[in-house]
């Protein structure tokens, strides 16, 4: 069974917090046939991760959405993304050159040994309903 999620950061530079929004729907069908869609939203605040302002919580967001999905025993991911680097790190397009980003695609290739992860890149602030969902719950959670 698989999962789509929508992942998206912010950055809030008045107060150096980063955060993410996630969109996640579950393969799982309700009695009226749609599937469940769920909510996520979370800041931080973290001096080093902050040099890397709304990436950072792209980065959390994506990593977050894997979580999840290995949580509920997922076999499969798709994630949606306006931000290139979140595939290309972990696909080795982009050399992860720092640490965080050695990190984040650490935990993918370990993690893609359980799920079958798929990126799919959208336009950012192009009317995606869900890209814009998921942006705006980090805005929300930045405190933007």
């Amino acid at each position: 069974m698989g999962a789509t999620a929508y992942v998206d950061g912010s950055y809030n530079i008045a107060t150096g917090v980063f955060s993410y929004g996630i969109v996640f729907f579950t393969g799982a069908v309700d009695k009226d046939g749609n599937r469940q869609e769920l909510h996520f939203s979370k800041a931080f605040e973290h001096a080093e991760l902050a040099e890397m302002r709304n990436v950072a919580g792209e980065i959390m967001g994506s990593a977050q959405a894997m979580k999840i999905a290995d949580k509920l025993n997922l076999t499969e991911l798709t994630i949606f993304h306006d931000y290139e680097g979140i595939a290309k790190w972990c696909t080795g397009e982009w050399k992860a050159k720092k640490a965080w980003t050695q990190k984040y695609r650490d935990f993918y290739l370990e993690i893609s040994q359980r799920i079958q992860i798929t990126f799919v890149k959208v336009k950012g602030h192009s009317n995606d309903k869900y890209n814009d969902l998921a942006d705006e719950l980090a805005r929300k959670a930045a405190g933007n």
